[in-house]
């Protein structure tokens, strides 16, 4: 498997797949580049798509160093793995984290999107409450209770040790306390405020991009669909597209109440996805 070391010595697992118009495509939540498969063997059809392992996320390296909110270190780190192998400039792609990804990398490094293509774009107060619990509280909790070996113990840091064994020894080498203070610290990015009308980016953030960019309507509790429509009334030129999905089939696996995950959702993205990316 493919790797890449940032500048501050993290190592970052990717792959590459088809040819054409080069895609980076970010996963949403924490989940490793492994669920974005079904997509990817639809859009390598029309382009060269690259899915990656974020840092503290898969087979790549856990990293609790750096400053700023985890959010925008994945996005600084897209931008230098994208640069460091000649990716650049790419359509930035994802849903969810991705998209929070995507929009954060072409802020923060103007030239890096030839393009956007967004879903499941996360805000509004509710959607940010719900995503800033579930990434950071369970592993706060776990380690104010038994300290790094209980968040070894929870199945998303399990999951990444048995991914790369090379993790176990950086984890518990971090200081309970100092860990708790950098999952606290990261989840302030997700508190709402009236100014940012998709998590961790505001108004002005979103006027100032001048790229491309294709957004899909949200709707379920998570993605509401005024994120969405924000993005799209704000971001010059940008493209509103209906979601391939409904309320019902997002929510019915989000919450379990029938099998299969969200991400078995994604294929159907792909039609419009590869018009869009067509007419650049």
């Amino acid at each position: 498997m493919p790797s890449f070391t940032t500048r501050d010595g993290c190592t970052l697992h990717y792959e590459i797949a088809g040819e054409g118009v080069p895609v980076a495509l970010t996963p949403g939540g924490r989940e490793r580049k492994e669920a974005l498969a079904p997509l990817v063997a639809e859009l390598a059809k029309g382009c060269r798509v690259l899915t990656w392992d974020r840092r503290n996320t898969g087979a790549s390296d856990l990293f609790f160093g750096g400053e700023g909110s985890e959010q925008e270190i994945w996005a600084d780190d897209l931008a230098e793995l994208l640069r460091g192998i000649g990716f650049a400039p790419a359509v930035l792609a994802g849903g969810s984290a991705g998209c929070r990804v995507a929009l954060l990398a072409a802020v923060r490094h103007p030239g890096l999107a030839r393009a956007l293509v967004l879903w499941s774009a996360s805000g509004g107060p509710y959607g940010s409450q719900v995503l800033g619990y579930n990434y950071h509280v369970p592993y706060i909790m776990a380690a104010q209770r038994g300290g790094m070996a209980a968040v070894a113990e929870t199945p998303f840091f399990a999951e990444r040790l048995r991914a790369n064994p090379a993790n176990e020894a950086r984890l518990f080498a971090l200081d309970p306390e100092a860990f708790v203070a950098t999952m606290k610290r990261w989840n302030g990015f997700f508190q709402y405020r009236e100014d940012t009308p998709l998590v961790g980016l505001t108004e002005a953030d979103l006027r100032a991009l001048a790229v491309p960019t294709l957004v899909f309507e949200g709707n379920d509790d998570i993605h509401p669909p005024q994120v969405a429509e924000a993005i799209a009334r704000l971001v010059p030129g940008a493209v509103l597209a209906p979601s391939p999905w409904t309320r019902e089939a997002w929510m019915d696996r989000f919450t379990g109440r029938s099998a299969g995950s969200v991400f078995d959702l994604y294929p159907q993205l792909a039609p419009r996805i590869l018009a869009f990316l067509k007419g650049l």
